[in-house]
């Protein structure tokens, strides 16, 4: 706690107070000090836990990115690397045979056409 106030100086606020205001302003001011006193408490809770979300939300932050760098290192090492390429590999192959086969298809179709026009 910020004011570390003690029995004996709150009643001599509490005194002063009285004295100052008089008996009739008295809980009226007291009241409107409670309401003060209430709302800039809950302002610095709320700050505070919103200080405290942010840092916890930089603490996940920096571990799923140590997490992510580690699968990474792990995956680069291992069989799923590996996998990866030859998976590529027979992906560029299969393309580059579907192109031949697609090729070899236009210039037969254009063949059997010529040879049509030619045996009528």
């Amino acid at each position: 706690m910020p004011f570390d106030i003690g029995f004996s100086e709150l009643l001599l606020v509490m005194i002063l107070a009285l004295l100052v205001l008089g008996p009739e302003r008295l809980p009226k001011a007291m009241q409107t000090f409670g309401r003060w006193a209430g709302k800039a408490k809950r302002t610095m809770t709320n700050f505070n836990h919103q200080v405290n979300r942010e840092l916890e939300l930089d603490e996940m932050k920096k571990k799923l990115a140590e997490h992510e760098a580690m699968i990474k290192r792990q995956a680069e090492g291992s069989d799923l690397q590996k996998l990866r390429d030859e998976a590529e590999q027979k992906i560029k192959a299969a393309e580059e045979a579907k192109t031949r086969a697609e090729q070899a298809i236009e210039s037969g179709t254009t063949n059997l056409t010529d040879d049509k026009k030619t045996s009528s």
